[in-house]
């Protein structure tokens, strides 16, 4: 038995949001022009979540290059930011008194993602100590080598969250809507619950 079918969670249906992000990336991935694969995959599952946390009425941020103040990173090395009340999200820059969570956005997992995310955070870490972290990985297959988990990132403070687990990843990637309809029809995708638990992350501080 394989780690997804052990998995206690329900399968994922048309009628989840989850589910609706999937098909949002893999249909914007299409119409993106960025020169690699990997960049266009990486706009557009940024693209979709922001918008989807958006709806949620969270202050996130709206530009896709981001710098804290005093991080000593580059601008788009920051995916997202949510911010506290009232603070403008159509900025570029902000000062860490502003911030309340650091977003990592992932469509899947790679090798070494874990260990890049927390040389950033660390990182970012050191501008001050009130700041929070989310990684937030679109699907991932349990058990992946590569898997970003609370073990991986060696951080309580630093909070994983995989919005749909799967069974594999299909030939042609997850950029084609066929594909993800197959997945969903052969009940090869699981719904995590991590969505609904994010959200609650990050109205709940």
């Amino acid at each position: 038995m394989s780690e997804f079918d052990k998995l206690q969670m329900p399968f994922l249906t048309t009628e989840d949001e989850e589910y609706q992000m999937l098909i949002e990336v893999a249909e914007l991935y299409q119409k993106l022009k960025q020169k690699t694969a990997e960049k266009r995959s990486g706009d557009a599952t940024e693209i979709v979540i922001r918008n989807h946390l958006l709806d949620k009425k969270l202050n996130i941020t709206l530009k896709p290059e981001l710098m804290i103040c005093g991080s000593n990173l580059s601008a788009s090395r920051i995916d997202s930011l949510l911010l506290k009340p009232i603070v403008d999200p159509d900025r570029p820059t902000y000062k860490p008194h502003e911030v309340d969570t650091v977003i990592e956005v992932k469509n899947n997992c790679v090798a070494n993602q874990s260990e890049k995310i927390i040389e950033k955070f660390d990182k970012i870490a050191k501008v001050s100590e009130n700041f929070h972290y989310a990684v937030i990985i679109l699907s991932e297959r349990k058990g992946y080598t590569y898997e970003i988990t609370e073990a991986s990132l060696k951080n309580e403070k630093y909070r994983p969250f995989t919005l749909v687990s799967r069974k594999i990843y299909p030939r042609g990637g997850l950029y084609l809507k066929s594909n993800i309809i197959a997945m969903l029809n052969n009940n090869e995708m699981k719904k995590t619950g991590d969505w609904e638990k994010l959200i609650k992350y990050l109205k709940g501080k």
